[in-house]
């Protein structure tokens, strides 16, 4: 009779782990504009923080925040410009970013 309430607690433990936050993981990511042009690179930290470091010059930090697959900026030059998006990670272990700015799309992915 036990097993049923311990069956029950796991159940809801291990069911609801995809619920809380997920970050990307953590590296540092190139990015281009939609025409392929270079946006910059992002160094991505554990928890969400980042550092940008643009093409056209200057750099800042910040975090990001994420639930799920979906992000957003919440503080430092990316959130200056709304960024907002998804990432997705494939069997190899490659992370890319698909985002929304308002300087246009931006898209993310793992240096070569």
């Amino acid at each position: 009779m036990r097993t049923l309430p311990i069956a029950v607690a796991t159940l809801v433990l291990f069911g609801t782990a995809p619920a809380l936050a997920q970050f990307p993981p953590p590296g540092v990511y190139f990015c281009t504009t939609s025409q392929g042009a270079p946006f910059g690179t992002i160094d991505l930290f554990a928890a969400g923080d980042y550092q940008l470091l643009r093409d056209s010059g200057g750099a800042g930090t910040g975090q990001i925040a994420s639930a799920g697959t979906s992000l957003r900026a919440v503080s430092g030059p990316l959130a200056d410009i709304h960024v907002k998006g998804v990432f997705a990670t494939d069997e190899a272990g490659d992370t890319r970013f698909t985002l929304d700015s308002d300087v246009g799309p931006i898209d993310c992915g793992p240096m070569q």
